[in-house]
């Protein structure tokens, strides 16, 4: 029973549906009576209390809140009927519990009189959770604060109105301006029409039209407190409330001047590898020419000489010398078959069909290939005109083809190869495709030098090589050559 024996009857049914109200209610609800006794009170006055509502209804206010006498409940009472607003008066404390707990609270204190009898309506709200949320987020503002009044970077928050509202002590340097010179206003007011100004305006902008976050490079060359140019990177990031509305813009600054430089000497460097290994690759296939000339001019001049001293001896004494003749027949072999490796040697040093042109150095490739491989396809698809290119070029087509061959050869085991050479306005692109094992382009090998080597050789003639494999699906390998026309003597690609 909620109602003491000094309630009026609740037999009623307004009476009984009021009771059944208050009950539902979130909030614990007490009825104050002039004593400062409590007449009445709810199921969550005694959850959140502790105590059974008989318990409650033999206590007063002071039993459960130390800090409000009954000499206080009165003054409070007297200063609301005073008000001319006639509200409630609202005020923090705390409340024990049947277990000794001090818990806050916030009270919401209506008196009243009825029968010339002062009462009390109290809507009690527990405020743990809220208090526990509270320090949690002073904790973590406490947090930001130290966190971005002690970084490096610069932080700038903006209203939707492009004014700012907190910059930390890294921008205020940086800008050169005072907490209080900048709060409430834009940076185009302190800082003029700069074209730094302009980019962060537009970033916030953008940010605030879309919803977005956004970031871009800002590049200063006239900041008033360094010399010289300064590359930051900004980053801007949307800021909403609790029901999803912009508030601010977070704007983060970082200074990039010492990445950038480093990025910008790192891809110099880069360059002037490529031109050294270019150079190198120049001079190795000059010297791979000269070379292969030498053995086939001047080497295969001396052997073919030798030969034919050997051959005259067979002819002029070997006749009735049974036992000369065998050994100077056999000396001819061998002298043969060196002639043969000296030839193989000067043609895997740079084929003579490659001074003819890419097309029939490519047919003596697939023929090659063909030999060894007598299981596998091999086809070559040309344009019915020669395919005209420069030597370097020509020669770093037919070495992707050859290594592509190569690969092939060692880990296809493919049953069908395509070599496709076709000219275009601008390009000659060579494709060696294959139906083998493939791999995955992701999981390549570190020492996959060949493929590597492949790439570069695109990237020095301006170009690049696209490899596109799956497993057990093949590999196809295509270089792309860039041909550049001049104006007075045009390269005709017939």
């Amino acid at each position: 029973m909620q109602f003491s024996e000094r309630q009026v009857s609740a037999s009623s049914e307004p009476l009984r549906l009021l009771e059944f109200a208050l009950n539902t209610v979130k909030d614990a609800v007490y009825l104050i009576d002039n004593h400062t006794r409590f007449f009445y009170v709810n199921d969550e006055s005694s959850r959140m209390l502790g105590y059974s509502n008989d318990e409650l209804l033999n206590m007063s206010v002071s039993d459960i809140d130390p800090a409000w006498s009954k000499e206080d409940v009165y003054a409070m009472w007297k200063r609301v009927r005073t008000r001319s607003d006639g509200k409630a008066f609202t005020f923090e404390t705390h409340h024990k519990t049947k277990q000794g707990t001090l818990i806050p609270v916030e009270v919401s204190s209506n008196p009243f009189v009825y029968e010339e009898g002062n009462y009390s309506m109290c809507v009690v709200r527990d405020m743990r959770e809220r208090k526990h949320l509270e320090q949690m987020s002073y904790a973590r503002e406490q947090e930001f604060q130290v966190l971005v009044e002690n970084s490096p970077d610069m932080v700038v928050r903006f209203d939707p109105n492009l004014n700012c509202q907190y910059a930390n002590p890294a921008a205020l340097r940086h800008l050169n301006v005072s907490a209080e010179q900048l709060r409430g206003r834009r940076f185009r007011e302190l800082l003029g029409d700069l074209a730094c100004v302009q980019h962060i305006e537009r970033l916030v902008s953008e940010v605030v039209q879309s919803q977005l976050e956004a970031e871009g490079e800002l590049v200063e060359s006239d900041n008033k407190t360094s010399e010289g140019t300064i590359v930051n990177h900004i980053r801007c990031v949307p800021e909403f409330d609790r029901n999803g509305v912009l508030i601010s813009v977070m704007c983060v600054g970082r200074d990039i001047t010492a990445i950038h430089y480093a990025e910008k000497k790192l891809e110099d460097s880069h360059m002037r590898l490529r031109l050294l290994a270019r150079q190198r690759e120049v001079s190795r296939e000059e010297e791979r020419k000269r070379i292969a000339r030498e053995i086939h001019d001047e080497l295969g001049q001396h052997l073919t000489s030798l030969r034919m001293g050997i051959s005259m001896l067979r002819i002029q004494f070997s006749k009735d010398n049974p036992l000369l003749h065998e050994r100077v027949v056999h000396l001819m072999g061998l002298t043969d078959k060196t002639i043969q490796v000296v030839r193989n040697v000067a043609t895997r040093l740079r084929p003579n069909v490659l001074d003819m042109g890419l097309t029939p150095a490519l047919e003596w490739l697939r023929d090659e290939f063909i030999s060894r491989h007598i299981g596998c396809c091999c086809r070559l698809i040309t344009p019915e005109k020669e395919v005209r290119l420069g030597d370097e070029q020509a020669t770093a087509a037919f070495r992707v083809a050859q290594e592509s061959l190569t690969n092939i050869s060692r880990h296809a085991q493919a049953s069908e190869v395509i070599i496709l050479l076709v000219r275009h306005a601008g390009s000659v692109v060579l494709t060696v495709r294959d139906n083998g094992r493939g791999f995955d382009c992701q999981n390549g090998k570190d020492n996959a030098f060949g493929l590597m080597s492949m790439r570069e050789r695109g990237r020095m003639l301006g170009g690049r090589v696209d490899i596109e494999s799956k497993p057990s699906i093949g590999t196809c390998i295509s270089l792309t050559i860039p041909i550049v026309q001049d104006a007075d003597n045009k390269k005709v690609l017939e």
